[in-house]
């Protein structure tokens, strides 16, 4: 349902737009607390095994993109 939906049915807008997104905080408060409960990964390490991984990649990358700007400046100074 839509916020000019409701308010063509002569009700109180500031009450309508108020339900509206306090349903919409409801809907997500609830997956949120879904993907807690029943989404939970039985292996604690491999958990941290996949945060260390992506931690490597992550440093990987901002290695490669130090050098490659390092390299940029090197061979194309910048212009004065």
């Amino acid at each position: 349902m839509t916020i000019a939906r409701l308010q063509s049915q002569h009700a109180d807008p500031e009450f309508q737009t108020w339900s509206l997104l306090h349903a919409r905080d409801n809907r997500l408060h609830g997956a949120e607390l879904a993907q807690i409960t029943k989404h939970h990964d039985p292996n604690p390490a491999g958990d941290a095994l996949h945060q260390l991984q992506t931690w490597a990649r992550r440093q990987a990358r901002e290695k490669q993109m130090q050098a490659s700007a390092i390299a940029h400046l090197r061979y194309c100074p910048p212009a004065s």
